[in-house]
């Protein structure tokens, strides 16, 4: 075996050793910011979907518009929805 095949030998022995090490501390780290609520990178997979499932994009963006419920807006002549300094909003069923 030549200098080179041995140096490259340890660089991966090396490397498979720095990522036994650094894979579980990656994941300790990605479980405690979950648990403190912070985001992960969770969110790339919806750019893959654009791309190779526009359907489920589709079907996830009309998921969203449906549970998102806008505030109903003010009509003309309405007498207002300031209650006792409060502003108060009634949502119909």
């Amino acid at each position: 075996m030549d200098a080179g095949a041995l140096l490259a030998a340890v660089i991966g022995v090396v490397a498979v050793i720095g990522l036994m090490i650094a894979i579980p501390a990656m994941i300790r780290d990605t479980r405690r910011r979950q648990a403190r609520g912070q985001g992960t990178i969770s969110g790339v997979g919806s750019g893959f979907d654009s791309v190779w499932r526009p359907s489920a994009e589709d079907a996830h963006a009309q998921w969203e518009a449906q549970i998102e419920v806008p505030a109903p807006a003010p009509t003309p002549g309405d007498k207002g929805r300031m209650q006792d300094g409060r502003i108060t909003i009634d949502v119909a069923d």
